[in-house]
């Protein structure tokens, strides 16, 4: 039974290409700022609350609503790691839909420079499912993904 669950755990990696300097911005919206992010695409994201401590501060929690394959759903997050000079921050999920599917669930952003003219956002989703056969959060990290080049259009003016 022991060997069985560990074949439940699982690792999800999605990654984008950015205009340079957008990983600093998007590094930005998501500690700073994420209460913003309906006004870059409220048709993914509604709402994102505070629920205690600051934005962009560690043991800092905060619920997101937002729309996944036309689901509307929730999420909470504690904020556990936050590395300023890394563009790094690390999530773990505490409440909501996708808790129902998964013993836990961390999810780690990092914007990582890769020339003079861009950046990468690699998102990693860290899971165990509860039980064989649940569904991947595929959907999730393709939002996540989409978002990211969202934030890098807005942030240069196109499609606004």
């Amino acid at each position: 039974m022991a060997a069985s669950a560990g074949l439940l755990k699982r690792k999800l990696v999605g990654e984008v290409e950015i205009r340079e300097g957008a990983g600093d911005i998007f590094h930005d919206f998501l500690a700073n700022k994420p209460h913003h992010l309906p006004n870059v695409n409220g048709d993914l994201v509604q709402g994102c609350e505070l629920h205690e401590g600051a934005f962009g501060t560690p043991g800092s929690t905060i619920e997101w609503t937002y729309t996944v394959d036309g689901k509307r759903k929730t999420i909470k997050q504690k904020l556990e790691v936050v590395d300023e000079e890394n563009k790094v921050m690390k999530f773990k999920c505490i409440e909501g839909e996708l808790m129902k599917e998964y013993n836990y669930l961390i999810v780690t952003f990092e914007a990582v420079p890769v020339s003079n003219e861009t950046s990468k956002v690699i998102w990693t989703f860290e899971y165990e499912k509860k039980e064989p056969g649940l569904p991947e959060p595929t959907a999730e990290m393709d939002a996540l993904v989409t978002l990211a080049k969202e934030i890098d259009d807005h942030h240069h003016g196109i499609g606004n």
